[in-house]
């Protein structure tokens, strides 16, 4: 009896303890894309279709310059983004376990085809994530654009705003499958955050605005 009495016990310790973690680990999952809110088919185009980065939200923000790197692709190559000026850039920062960033990569594929006759360059950011993890995200189809490897994650906090989404503890987390254009003269021109509500599956609204900078250069 007192047995079965200890046991009870335990178990509803571990059960509390469980969903402590859960609450604790929450904002993180959320912001890592393991609780999408909404399907990432969906085409997302509402009166809100994304969440832009304001100036409120800190640096860096559009009409920012965009912060350089140096990083390598999935062949071996650096790719500095300071030796694309001239060129109109999309960036975009993914992850293999983000089921919004998978619903999109087919789309980003389609963009860099679609774009190239007008000069437009697509670089993506693979988000601090593990060899086999970042070779399962470029293996799953032909990319034909660079897919750079930010292993520590250093290169993706330099484009988080501070005051994007404070209570995530990893700032790396707050920019999986965020999206950015570019000018020629290296200014931000369209940076948006994941929104899992009214997600852009087909990347309407970045070529909208690849449209409006590439028409003005």
């Amino acid at each position: 009896m007192f047995g079965g009495a200890k046991t009870g016990r335990v178990a509803h310790m571990k059960a509390t303890s469980l969903l402590v973690s859960l609450l604790e680990l929450t904002p993180m999952m959320l912001s890592a894309c393991s609780r999408p809110a909404a399907s990432p088919e969906s085409d997302g185009l509402s009166a809100s279709p994304t969440i832009a980065v304001t100036d409120e939200m800190g640096s860096p923000h559009a009409g920012d310059v965009a912060p350089d790197f140096d990083l390598v692709d999935q062949t071996g190559a650096h790719v500095k983004l300071s030796s694309l000026r001239g060129s109109v850039v999309v960036l975009a920062f993914v992850t293999s376990y983000c089921p919004f960033s998978k619903a999109a990569q087919p789309s980003l594929v389609e963009v860099a085809h679609d774009y190239a006759p007008k000069g437009v360059k697509v670089v993506a950011v693979d988000v601090k994530e593990s060899d086999e993890a970042y070779r399962e995200y470029v293996g799953r189809m032909p990319m034909g654009f660079p897919v750079l490897r930010d292993g520590d994650g250093a290169v993706s906090t330099s484009y988080t705003p501070a005051k994007a989404q404070p209570g995530v503890v990893d700032r790396t987390q707050v920019v999986v499958t965020s999206k950015l254009v570019i000018d020629k003269q290296g200014k931000i021109r369209f940076f948006t955050l994941l929104d899992t509500q009214h997600f852009d599956a087909k990347l309407v609204h970045l070529r909208r605005a690849l449209d409006r900078v590439v028409e003005e250069t």
